[in-house]
């Protein structure tokens, strides 16, 4: 009798894989071993149902006027939502979610900045999207005596990696974190992202070729569940085929010295500005951190809009 061939050993034990939970202590550890952890019962009730309902209002009327792409999911049938801050106080929640915010804050610090509020819908028959991660524009570091890349020449999706394994060598520290909101059911079947665990402290892009030629797990959850993980992690959503979509929004905050990728005190509506506490605006990136981002006054609580900024005087000051 022919015997099937073994398939090859997982990097990891299925069993020791990160569990929903609401423990902080918990969620700390999957963080920091596996390089995601899930956090059960995020939203809940009537929060849960007015953020659901809400984007799904906005996501039709928005397929409806245009076709605009995240550069980081260029799948025709996926929709990309994006400066969801401007577009409901429904999803101010998300940013102001303690235990959430928490694992950002536990990874980045707590100076980090909100980097984005967008979603992440894949449709049915949205198809794999690339194995990445959020901090493809990390440079590496460098090693005396050998070329090193440009930070200015990062791109997208130009991974080769096939190897997740923590690296034994020096990698990047992280610069960047996520938390993804399940706003419907993620199902395997339903484009659930797919994570590669432990992939974080590979130290190296991942092979971005579809279909996925590296092991993965999808994070998969009821309506209402959240997971966070670090930006270094290989991940990538998975195709949709069923007949219903998938909602998610993702939350990412990145270290203060470093670019969001929304950018706020540009583009947030001024009614929204106006109903954001000093705290909040801080952490939009509208006050200056050890004098990088000012306009003028290194010292301000907010920084001054180029209408109210110092200009010309005339000589002398009088």
């Amino acid at each position: 009798m022919q015997q099937r061939a073994e398939r090859p050993a997982l990097p990891w034990d299925a069993d020791e894989l990160p569990r929903p939970s609401r423990d902080r202590s918990v969620l700390q550890r999957d963080l920091r071993r596996w390089g995601y952890c899930i956090i059960d019962r995020a939203l809940e009730g009537d929060a849960l149902r007015s953020v659901q309902r809400r984007l799904m209002e906005q996501a039709k009327a928005e397929r409806k006027l245009h076709n605009l792409k995240n550069p980081a999911n260029m799948d025709p049938v996926n929709q990309w939502v994006g400066m969801l801050l401007n577009k409901g106080d429904e999803f101010f929640q998300l940013i102001e979610h303690e235990l959430a915010m928490s694992m950002i804050e536990h990874l980045i610090g707590p100076d980090y900045l909100i980097s984005c509020v967008d979603a992440q819908i894949q449709h049915p028959g949205a198809g794999t999207m690339p194995l990445h991660t959020d901090q493809w524009w990390m440079p590496q570091p460098e090693i005396p005596g050998q070329p090193a890349p440009r930070p200015a020449d990062a791109r997208r999706n130009t991974g080769t990696s096939l190897d997740p394994r923590p690296s034994r060598s020096a990698i990047a520290p992280i610069a960047a974190a996520n938390v993804m909101w399940m706003v419907t059911e993620f199902t395997e079947e339903g484009g659930a992202t797919r994570v590669v665990p432990g992939s974080h402290l590979a130290g190296a892009q991942p092979d971005a070729s579809v279909p996925h030629k590296i092991p993965s797990v999808p994070a998969i959850g009821p309506a209402g569940t959240a997971f966070a993980f670090d930006a270094r992690l290989w991940h990538g959503a998975a195709p949709n085929r069923t007949s219903n979509s998938r909602y998610g929004i993702t939350v990412v905050g990145c270290g203060p010295q470093f670019r969001p990728l929304e950018n706020y005190a540009r583009g947030l509506r001024p009614e929204v500005v106006a109903r954001c506490s000093p705290a909040l605006l801080k952490r939009l990136g509208f006050s200056a951190w050890c004098g990088y981002g000012h306009t003028g006054d290194p010292d301000a609580a907010v920084t001054a809009m180029g209408e109210n900024a110092l200009g010309v005087l005339p000589q002398g000051g009088s």
